[in-house]
């Protein structure tokens, strides 16, 4: 009975351990994204943006949860930092980097590029 219960646990984990990778693509909407992902822990809307945000269990590491960025109700954006969501269109947010490189720089050892000043905007000519 015991090597039942183990057997039982161990498949459970395995099933978890082994989700499948939800895909967003750009153009969804927002019933699509809900039934491939769940429901947004939270949802906030602005001048025809709406933004749905998910738990991703890595909250405090990353600094942000998973984003789901919608125009006029259909998918234009996303980041993620989940491994069980991916999006295939082109992402705004660059790839996540390191702990250790986030605090002595760029992963090629060199600082990274700051501007000092704002950029110039163009002159009307």
């Amino acid at each position: 009975m015991r090597a039942a219960v183990i057997a039982i646990s161990f498949l459970s984990a395995s099933a978890l351990g082994a989700q499948k990778v939800a895909t967003i693509d750009p153009g969804m909407s927002r019933e699509d994204v809900v039934k491939a992902i769940g429901q947004p822990l939270s949802s906030k809307s602005y001048d025809g943006y709406t933004y749905l945000l998910y738990h991703n269990g890595c909250e405090k590491k990353c600094g942000m949860n998973d984003l789901v960025v919608l125009d006029s109700g259909k998918v234009v954006d996303a980041v993620f930092r989940s491994a069980n969501r991916k999006y295939s269109g082109e992402s705004s947010s660059p790839k996540m980097i390191s702990a250790a490189d986030a605090k002595h720089g760029a992963p090629s050892g060199k600082p990274l590029a700051v501007p000092s000043s704002p950029p110039k905007k163009p002159s009307s000519t």
